[in-house]
């Protein structure tokens, strides 16, 4: 069989080959990208905004970035939080479309933590039955299925997909940690650690609660990771696995499908797996050079990381450059200082003033290298807190996914109300062999 294919898979290598120009003929734009690298415009959006430089003459010139929910901006959605748990507040400021006031949030949060506990007989015959070496697809799976414990799941209206959404955010800590327990339990062949979640509890201090075998955690980690929640919860309605959710629930599906397809996006290591890269990296270049090299060495080892001849030969220094953002990424810049925090009570300072210097040596050198300016981006930080954090690496990308998922929401039912026409762009064929 495998033969066969293989020279079948060669002959369409041969023959289904398209070539390059063909794209600038047709005027198609790869990756809806246009020439100067701004995105193709696809929708409007009052949910969030994304933005990160201007454009004269068709040129990108650079900017320090902002992110705004809501028009409000992520710095200062931030500094809203004062020193509380913030996340749900985002939510609701996302889902509503202003900061909630006391009463507001009280009430939101309520209604959150009153969803938290899953359907009866759900762990048991949907989480622990199935475990999977990929928590993104088992956690797909876990969604899917709550279609079934739905009364009413194919109802589009918006403010049902308003319920059902927070039904399912404030089941999502329970859902990834549950998981994450199936597998180290079945297929790592580790001890089953159950906790039920603890409504005294915010968001984030229920993800560690649930997460960790003795539920034990600091105010410091689980603020820390409130602020990660925060700066995820959307990044505009263009990045992948919002567009993605977009397409779908254009076909008015429902609303468990529009977020699996979502999640099976964000799943890949182009979006949502990046903090992984950049730990991966940053493990190799301590284990080689130590947290005390000099600025020289830690120049020379991104130099042959650049130049294809150490750590993955892809001539990437991950978490450095963004498709938006040039002067600054305002998430990473929120991150950078809660790491400081967690890295002064866990006592890592020297790893993390490591973190500065990579940064401000590898930005350096890729400015040099492309003469356009870069920065740091979320995944730089967000990787190095988690780490800390000691979450495992299974759940890297469904902490991202836990957080997003409001995000996905809102353009979904922003999208169904005030456009709501499938998505169906056109592609040019290019087939016909000439006589």
């Amino acid at each position: 069989m495998d033969e066969f294919l293989l020279e079948k898979y060669h002959n369409l290598l041969q023959d289904g080959k398209i070539e390059p120009e063909l794209y600038d003929l047709y005027r198609v734009k790869k990756g809806l990208r246009n020439d100067n690298g701004t995105g193709v415009l696809v929708g409007l959006t009052k949910v969030a905004e994304v933005s990160g430089y201007n454009v004269e003459n068709d040129i990108k010139l650079p900017k320090k970035g902002n992110l705004y929910y809501r028009g409000i901006d992520i710095t200062d959605v931030v500094k809203l939080a004062k020193d509380d748990y913030g996340y749900l507040n985002t939510c609701f400021l996302l889902l509503f479309g202003h900061y909630p006031n006391s009463d507001e949030a009280k009430q939101f949060k309520d209604i959150i933590k009153d969803n938290y506990d899953l359907p009866e007989g759900y762990l048991e015959d949907v989480i622990l039955k199935s475990p999977s070496k990929s928590l993104m697809n088992h956690i797909a799976r876990c969604i899917l299925a709550l279609y079934s414990y739905d009364n009413d799941p194919d109802n589009l209206d918006g403010f049902e997909l308003i319920k059902k959404a927070v039904s399912l955010i404030g089941k999502m800590p329970a859902i990834i940690a549950y998981s994450l327990q199936a597998k180290t339990h079945y297929l790592d062949r580790d001890s089953l650690h159950i906790h039920f979640p603890r409504k005294e509890y915010s968001f984030a201090e229920n993800i560690l609660y649930l997460s960790r075998n003795d539920g034990k955690f600091t105010e410091v980690e689980a603020k820390t990771l409130d602020r990660c929640l925060m700066v995820h919860a959307d990044h505009g309605g263009g990045n992948n696995s919002a567009f993605v959710g977009t397409c779908v629930a254009s076909t008015l599906t429902d609303i468990y499908a529009m977020i699996t397809a979502s999640l099976s996006s964000l799943k890949g290591p182009r979006h949502g797996g990046a903090n992984m890269a950049v730990q991966d990296m940053m493990s190799v270049i301590i284990n080689d050079i130590g947290l005390d090299a000099s600025d020289a060495e830690i120049k020379a080892t991104l130099t042959k990381i650049l130049n294809k001849e150490y750590f993955d030969k892809t001539g990437l220094i991950y978490g450095l450059g963004h498709a938006i953002y040039t002067l600054s990424d305002p998430r990473c810049e929120i991150l950078r200082a809660e790491a400081k925090k967690l890295a002064i009570e866990k006592k890592i300072e020297k790893k993390y003033e490591f973190y500065l210097k990579v940064e401000r040596i590898g930005i350096e050198l890729l400015e040099t290298k492309t003469g356009k300016k870069c920065c740091a981006n979320v995944d730089y930080y967000s990787g190095l807190i988690y780490d800390t954090l000691n979450i495992p690496r299974d759940l890297f990308i469904p902490i991202f996914a836990c957080a997003r998922i409001v995000g996905w929401v809102a353009h979904d039912i922003e999208t169904l109300l005030y456009c709501n026409k499938i998505v169906r762009p056109a592609t040019k064929y290019v087939g016909f062999k000439e006589d």
